[in-house]
Formats: C-alpha cells, sequence, structure tokens
C-alpha cells in the first residue's frame, strides 16, 4: 500500500530536513503522528479520531487555472462559492482540540489566505493546542506583510504553487507574474531569518509538465529560500481521462480513510481530500460530531469495500480518483542527483488535457 502517493520531492536530503523543521517543537509527538499514518492504514486501525482535520475554510478562488477542476461546470453547479463561517471553524477547532489531533490544514478547493479571518483562524487553532497548522495557497495574496502575521500568529508550514518558470508560470497562472512571486518568497525567507523561525516552513510545488524541460534549474531557483521543493504528476482533474486510458493499481486499498477527515466551506463532511465535487458526503459538522461522523456507517462501508479491493469499483469518486490509478516511474536528473518521477498510466503530459 502506498502512502502519500504522487508527490515526490526534488531532493531527497532536502526531504529529511523538512521534516525535522516540521516537527520542530513537537518532534515526539510528530514522530507518534507519523507511525500513526504509515501504520494504521496498513493494518486497518480506525483510531478513535483521526490525527489530521482538513478544514476548508475557502471554496473562492482568485485564479482559474487550465488544469484546475474549479473551472468545471460540474464543480460549478455543485460546490457553494463561500468563506467558511469563523464560528463553524471555532467549533471544529474545538472538537479537534479535545481530541488532542495533531494536525490541521486551512486549505482545499479555494485560495486560503483570501478569507478575511485567515490570521484570527490561525491563532485560534495554535491557542487550542492544534500542534501542526498548514496551508496551501497559490501566492497571489502573499505579502510580507501577510506571511509575517501568520509567522506571529503560529502557522507551521506553508505550500506554494509555482507552476514553472518564467513564461510558462504566467501562461498557468494568470494574472500572477514570475518575478512578484519570487520576490515573495525571498522576502519569506528574510522574515524568518529575522525572526529567528523555523516555521512556518515553505514547502514549494509545481506541476511537473511545467518544469520537466529543466526541473535543475526550477530546483536551484527555489531550494535557496525555501525547506523543499516538490513536484506532482499532471492529475486528471478536468475529468477527462476514459475507462480505456485509465489502469488501477492491483488490489488498491486506500489510506486515506483511516487517516484523515475532510471538512468543507459550508460544513459538509467529505469521503476524502480527492472528493472535490463533494460526491460522498459523510454528514456535517454543523449538526453532528466530527467523532460521529468518523465512526459511521457511510465511512465505515467506504473502509470496508476498499479492504475488499471494491472501493474504487463501486465508489464514483473513488473510481475517478489519482490514487488507486497506476503510475510508472521515470529516473531524472536534478544538478548532480537523480530523482525518481511518478506519472500516471494513460495521462498525458499536455497542462489542460
Amino acid at each position: 500500500m502506498k502512502i502519500n502517493k504522487g508527490q515526490f520531492s526534488l531532493s531527497t536530503a532536502d526531504k529529511l530536513k523538512f521534516d525535522l523543521r516540521r516537527g520542530n517543537g513537537s518532534l515526539f509527538r510528530f514522530a507518534i503522528n507519523r507511525v500513526k499514518w504509515h501504520l494504521f492504514p496498513r493494518m486497518h486501525l480506525v483510531p478513535d479520531f483521526p490525527d489530521h482535520v482538513d478544514i476548508e475554510i475557502s471554496t473562492l478562488c482568485n485564479m482559474k487555472c487550465p488544469m484546475c477542476y474549479t473551472t468545471t461546470e460540474e464543480f460549478k453547479k455543485t460546490v457553494p462559492r463561500q468563506f467558511m463561517p469563523f464560528d463553524l471553524f471555532k467549533k471544529i477547532v474545538d472538537e479537534c482540540a479535545r481530541y488532542n489531533i495533531y494536525s490541521i490544514r486551512l486549505s482545499l478547493r479555494g485560495e486560503s489566505l483570501i478569507h478575511p479571518y485567515i490570521v484570527s483562524m490561525v491563532a485560534y487553532a495554535k491557542k487550542q493546542g492544534i500542534r501542526e497548522i498548514s496551508t496551501l495557497t497559490n501566492g497571489l495574496a502573499l505579502t510580507p506583510t501577510l506571511f509575517e502575521q501568520l509567522l506571529e500568529a503560529g502557522l507551521t508550514w506553508l505550500t506554494i504553487s509555482v507552476d514553472g518558470m518564467d513564461e510558462t508560470y504566467e501562461q498557468i497562472r494568470k494574472p500572477a507574474r514570475f518575478s512578484d512571486v519570487l520576490t515573495k518568497i525571498k522576502a519569506c525567507y528574510r522574515i524568518k531569518q529575522q525572526h529567528h523561525s523555523v516555521h512556518p516552513v515553505v514547502k514549494i510545488q509545481s506541476i511537473w509538465p511545467a518544469i520537466k524541460d529543466d526541473p535543475t534549474r526550477f530546483y536551484e531557483t527555489f531550494a535557496p529560500y525555501v525547506d523543499l521543493v516538490a513536484s506532482n504528476p499532471l492529475i486528471d482533474y478536468l475529468g477527462k481521462d476514459d475507462d480505456s486510458c485509465i489502469s488501477y493499481e492491483e488490489d488498491f486499498d486506500c489510506p486515506v480513510l483511516y487517516e484523515r477527515l475532510v471538512v468543507g466551506s459550508d460544513g459538509s463532511v467529505l469521503l476524502c481530500s480527492n472528493d472535490e465535487n463533494g460526491r460522498y458526503i459523510l454528514g456535517n459538522a454543523k449538526k453532528e460530531d466530527l467523532h460521529t461522523i468518523w465512526h459511521g456507517s457511510l465511512i465505515t462501508q467506504a473502509r470496508r469495500l476498499h479492504h475488499m479491493h471494491r472501493g474504487y469499483l463501486e465508489i464514483e469518486p473513488c473510481r475517478h480518483c489519482y490514487l488507486p490509478r497506476q503510475t510508472k516511474s521515470i529516473k531524472e536528473q536534478i544538478g548532480s542527483h537523480e530523482i525518481v518521477v511518478e506519472k500516471y498510466t494513460g495521462r498525458t503530459d499536455e497542462i489542460g488535457k
């Protein structure tokens, strides 16, 4: 069973440093979290409460990228565009704190940094004792002032999506400018130095087709200023692959159902973070406790089907998910070291397709 399938680091050595910095200040609890993350799915152990919860604070976004599912008609029709109310956020975090969970992530389908209360949300979660608080951003709303506020509020980890460089980046990430995002990342690095702070650790990630022509240049541009540079294969977020080109892993058993819960901006609890259109709703955090939902009949049935290796055959979002898909490994050179790039079989490397 593969855990954390898809993303790969452009330097194995940097990945180890990143994890140590990420867990800085809570290394013992971080180690427990990592053991549970990898061991529980393999042993089919359901913890009393998940050790990680994704809290989607925004479904709104300030970009329209050609490979993103938020541009599809299905997403526009089925997912409400909104910010999560602060009161709902506090209800979710309070329950997470009661069960002493390790981490939360404040992002999923939208741009988290445009939420008007993002800094207050981080500060509240930190005050309640959540050890790791992370979020993902496209970088457009990121400013040095906001980064410093997030650092002071207690953000542990910030991932910035930077798809390619120069014109490639600007074609994908309109209306952002590559020179601007690079300047912001350098400013974030200086702010961390000024505060003598390890956190938030900063990860840069890109889709592989945007950097495949010169991955060394991409890595060497960002590595001096961030904690980790990583990449992802191109996922079929637009739903354009048909059954003729999809091959599944033999005996696939999904690990996500033992690791985390995902709460949408309207309180809907999704089967997993890859159910971008909300096809399999487990419950609603406005009306139910997450603990009840975590042990409910819907997620229990999903675990049972996956344990029987039938989840991706019988559950619609699992059928379209990238996790059960077969991959092929290709060796690439990044400077003086070699990495292994995974690509999904039958998938094009053309962005927007």
